[in-house]
């Protein structure tokens, strides 16, 4: 456990912290360890602060001990919703992914392979002073780290525009379909060994319809192509049925347009494209140029 300051304003905690792991997770939060589990939970650290007067209410502290930074980032990044805060005082909060996000009493933030909440049952400038400096005791002497690998892969042809703000890094297909529903099962085959981005792409007209793109990394090509081949019988089985190529393709869908491309071990998927032309163009962007985040 991170060593917190005893005393935080008139808030004081107890000496030791609760330990929840993956097997008591669903003891402290009843139907939302699911999502930490997805991101390769370890375990998490709870610590609530009190204060002698009890109308100032209390201050929830929750530090998750995540499998990596992408992990951490992952988190985060399934709601960016909130005022972006700088942990450093000296700093100044990053403009595309911020690492802490503020907002109705609580705070989120990531630092290093650690996850964040930390939360005041009443909102105030006092309550909203030490939420801060919480934040800022949990980040002390932890470096901040670069976004996923993988986002530097989402990338949009020319005219199109990725939205950071949409933008969602996942390992589960319940994490997925929180941001866009695809199927009720797992037909990506995913897993805590495979790796996605997904976002929502503004096109080239305003008032145009948006597209949505999924980048996915698998440990092996072998794992891609089983996946791939899964995911068109499931979503797009006319071109399952198809001869030629079966690494990329197109078809119409009830939103426009999808589309398709396995180059090895990474899955690009395109959804709601307005037409065969931009879905194509929407799935070869990745890694060949374009608008990036």
């Amino acid at each position: 456990m991170i060593d917190l300051p005893k005393q935080a304003g008139p808030w004081a905690r107890p000496e030791n912290p609760r330990r929840i792991t993956a097997a008591t997770i669903f003891d402290y939060m009843d139907g939302g360890g699911e999502l930490y589990l997805a991101y390769r939970f370890g375990h998490l650290d709870v610590l609530e602060y009190k204060a002698a007067d009890a109308s100032l209410g209390t201050i929830l502290v929750e530090v998750y001990q995540m499998g990596s930074s992408d992990d951490a980032f992952g988190l985060l990044s399934t709601d960016w919703g909130g005022e972006p805060v700088a942990l450093d005082p000296a700093g100044q909060p990053q403009a595309r992914f911020p690492e802490a996000l503020y907002g109705g009493g609580l705070l989120r933030l990531r630092a290093g392979d650690l996850y964040a909440r930390v939360l005041a049952s009443r909102e105030s400038p006092a309550s909203r002073e030490q939420v801060l400096a919480l934040g800022r005791a949990i980040a002390k002497g932890r470096r901040g780290d670069a976004v996923p690998e993988l986002v530097s892969q989402v990338r949009a042809p020319a005219g199109w525009s990725p939205r950071p703000d949409r933008l969602v890094f996942f390992r589960s297909h319940l994490v997925l379909n929180s941001a866009y529903f695809l199927a009720a099962g797992d037909v990506l085959g995913l897993g805590p060994d495979v790796e996605g981005v997904t976002t929502e792409c503004r096109p080239p007209r305003p008032g145009g319809r948006a597209a949505r793109l999924i980048v996915l990394r698998y440990p092996t090509v072998d794992r891609a192509a089983v996946a791939l081949r899964a995911f068109r019988e499931a979503y797009l089985p006319e071109t399952a049925k198809a001869a030629g190529v079966e690494d990329e393709g197109s078809a119409p869908i009830e939103e426009g347009w999808a589309a398709y491309r396995r180059d090895g071990a990474m899955l690009t998927i395109a959804l709601d494209a307005p037409a065969r032309d931009a879905a194509r163009a929407l799935v070869e962007a990745p890694g060949r140029g374009g608008a990036g985040l």
